[in-house]
Parts: structure tokens; sequence; C-alpha cells
């Protein structure tokens, strides 16, 4: 008989402990370490790179921990030079995202030659959480095609102001991608795209840029390969044509050169609002230089230039430039047409070398002004001159009754008199006594 066979006396339900059921494994990801509060979030960062078997930072500790005790503290990522490998930036960009600073205003990322897809994603998102961050320089790292562009449609909806990616060998396309990209940013004022290697396609696409961008204050391109005129250089400029916001602009080191470079700097650059033009170490010559001496005499805002390092001679280096700006401290007031015609009838009421022709303008005003009818006729107005005994012009009698015109046939002598009496507060004339005739005795 087999030991292990049921019988028909034993029970269905088994006489042993009570079965546990096993745990859930998906409740365990509910109680991961989730940072729900801004106290454990330096805490939440070393145990990240425990986890990773990263080093923690002092850097790092340090700005989450001002951040825990201040939750409005302003503070600064600086990781420029550090060396970090890529897992230690996720790391610290994955720990921002779960503290949240709410003044966190520079990201400082600098020679550290670690960007790729993921830390560029997760720097972008950074950006778009964070809206605080104001400044943001990825220089001196190798930034590609993709990664300029996941990086630059953050940075188009983030409130970055000032954006530095120097030496980070983007390309032409990278470069037209970066400026279609922050075409319609409300924010960016500063960007600096030096010593890269933007071209023709960089150079269409900037003009585009400048045409529409309405709040970019300082472009500097220094060290590219802008020197192609008609497909490059001279779009580029007449795209500045109109734009208001723009004060500096930096071409230095771009083998600029050529009449037809020159002839579009004179035409776009006159109608800007620039205020500091800088075209060092290029290869400009006399023919580019006779144009620069022409354009600063017709610029009104430009303060600085910059022609370092280029080829000067004798004859156009020396050159008469008439300053156009505004001199005084508070600019002309416009004219008052009819304050201007009002003094010229007083002055020639007060011409006449007899004492007994002259006459007081005030009290003609004076009459008016008393009058029931606020507005008279034409040939009313002319009559009471006459009465008056005014010798004014025709043509400026009949430029006063055309600024004080009521409707087409009549003049607002109220006005005319306000206006005057204002300016010139006349007293009633003096009515002297008639002498009368001696009685004879």
């Amino acid at each position: 008989m087999c030991p292990f066979r049921a019988s028909s006396l034993s029970s269905v339900v088994d006489d042993g402990e009570e079965f546990v059921a096993i745990e859930d494994p998906q409740s365990r990801l509910h109680k991961s370490t989730v940072l729900e509060d801004r106290e454990s979030s330096s805490r939440w960062y070393s145990v990240k790179s425990f986890v990773f078997g990263a080093t923690t930072f002092r850097i790092v500790e340090e700005l989450l921990k001002s951040v825990e005790e201040s939750s409005s503290a302003i503070v600064d990522l600086d990781l420029a030079g550090c060396g970090y490998t890529n897992l230690h930036v996720q790391i610290v960009l994955d720990s921002l995202l779960q503290t949240r600073p709410a003044c966190l205003t520079c990201v400082n990322l600098c020679r550290n030659r670690l960007f790729n897809r993921s830390i560029v994603c997760m720097l972008g998102n950074v950006l778009l959480e964070l809206q605080s961050i104001s400044y943001l320089s990825v220089c001196y790292n190798v930034l590609d095609d993709e990664c300029i562009g996941i990086l630059s449609e953050a940075v188009s909806n983030s409130g970055v102001r000032k954006f530095e990616a120097t030496h980070c060998q983007i390309s032409d396309r990278g470069g037209r991608i970066l400026f279609n990209s922050l075409m319609y940013s409300h924010c960016i004022e500063i960007i600096d795209l030096s010593w890269n290697s933007l071209e023709s396609n960089s150079g269409v696409e900037i003009g585009r840029f400048l045409a529409h961008q309405k709040s970019l204050i300082e472009l500097i391109v220094v060290g590219n390969h802008l020197y192609n005129e008609t497909q490059c250089i001279i779009p580029f400029l007449l795209g500045a044509v109109g734009n208001v916001s723009l004060k500096k602009l930096d071409l230095s080191w771009n083998s600029l050169r050529g009449e037809d470079f020159s002839r579009a700097l004179l035409k776009a650059l006159p109608q800007t609002k620039l205020k500091c033009l800088k075209l060092e170490h290029n290869l400009l010559e006399n023919i580019e230089l006779v144009s620069i001496v022409k354009m600063i005499k017709k610029h009104k805002s430009l303060e600085e230039l910059w022609l370092g390092g280029n080829i000067l001679e004798d004859e156009i280096a020396l050159d008469l430039v008439i300053y156009q700006g505004v001199l005084m401290a508070n600019p002309a007031r416009s004219v008052d047409v009819q304050e201007m015609l009002l003094e010229r009838c007083r002055f020639l009421a007060q011409k006449p070398k007899k004492s007994k022709q002259k006459r007081d303008f005030g009290h003609l005003m004076l009459t008016l002004s008393g009058a029931e009818n606020k507005t008279i006729t034409r040939e009313e107005f002319e009559l009471a001159v006459k009465r008056f005994r005014i010798k004014l012009d025709r043509s400026l009698l009949e430029s006063l009754m055309d600024a004080f015109q009521a409707s087409k046939s009549t003049v607002d002598t109220c006005a005319m008199a306000v206006k005057y009496l204002t300016r010139h507060p006349t007293e009633p004339p003096v009515v002297k006594p008639r002498k009368g005739k001696a009685k004879k005795e």
C-alpha cells in the first residue's frame, strides 16, 4: 500500500499550519527610495551613489544641504573641469529633479567631455523642470547633431538667458538646428558659439534668426567659417536689418573679406541699434575699411568698433567721423505749432515803435474768453482782430485760424484764449477817466 495514497477517511482540508500569502512584488516599487520631502535629498543622493558604486562629491552635497536649510536660497551647480563620468553627472541631475531647488540659477558643465544622448536628455529635463536656471555653459564638450538638437529644444522652452557652447565641435548642420530652435525663444539674451564649425547653412539660419528674434542682446560667433559672402555672411547681415534688441555682435576670426561683404555691412548695420561691433583678426583691407568708415558715419548708436589684427594703411586709418548721437541729457521737445503762432502774434502786437500803436495781445484773448460764444466764424475773428488794430500778415492770420479750427468755417477762440493766457497771464486794461473841461468862473 502506498503511504502517500489518500484514503477515503482523510480530510480534504489540511490540518497543518495556515498558508501565508506571498508578498506582491509590485508593492515593493511603492516602497522604493523616492524623495518625499526635501529633508532627505542629501541622503537620497548618497544612497543612489552607493547603489551604483559611484563616489559622492562634496559640491553636490553642499548644494543639496543648502536647499534643505532654505528653499529660497540661490544656488549654483558648478561642475566645470571636474572630470566626472557620465554616471556621476546623471546621478547629480537626477538629484536635482528629485530635489527641485526653487532658486537654482547656474549650471556649469564645462570641460568634462561627457555628453551623449542620455546625458543631454537628462539635462534637458532639468532645464524644463527648473525654469529658474538662467545660465547654462557646456563649453569644451563634444556636441554632435543629435545632442545639439535635443539641447536646443530644451533651451528654447526654458528660462535660460545666457547659453555658452564654445569649443564644442558643433557642425554646420548643428548650428542650423540650434538657431532654428531658438528663433522664437522669449528668454535668450546672450549666445556664445565661439570656435565651432559654423558655415553657410548656419549663416543663413542666423539671418532668419535675427530677423525674428526679439530678446537677443549679444551674439558671439568668434572663430567659425562664416567667410562665404553670397551664401553665408551677406544673408547673416541682411537678416539683422530692423533688429532693435541686438547690442553686441562679435564676428572676429572668421576670415571676412570682399567687396560684397563690405556693401552688405554698409547697408545692414546702420539699420540696427548695435552698440558694439567686433571685426578683429579678419582679412579686411582698403576696400572693406572704406565701407566701414562710411558705416560709422551713418550709424547713430554704435559706440565701440574693434578692428585689431587687420591690414590698416595710413590713408584709410585717418578719416573724419562726426558723431550724430544725442548730445543733450534730454531730447529736444516737439514743436507746438499753436504756441509758435500765438508767440508770433504777440511779438507783432508789440512791434510798433510808437507807444500809442502798441497793443497787448492778451487783451484780445481776454475779450474772446469772456464772450458767450466759444466758437466764431472766420470772418468774425478777422473783424475782431481788425477792430483791435493789430497788423498781422494774411498768411499768419490764416495759419492761426487753421491751427485752432473747430469746423470748416469756425474758429475755437476759447481754446486759443486758454492756451495764450496759460502761458502769458494778462490783467484787464485799466480804463483811464476822461478829463473834463475846466469850468470858467
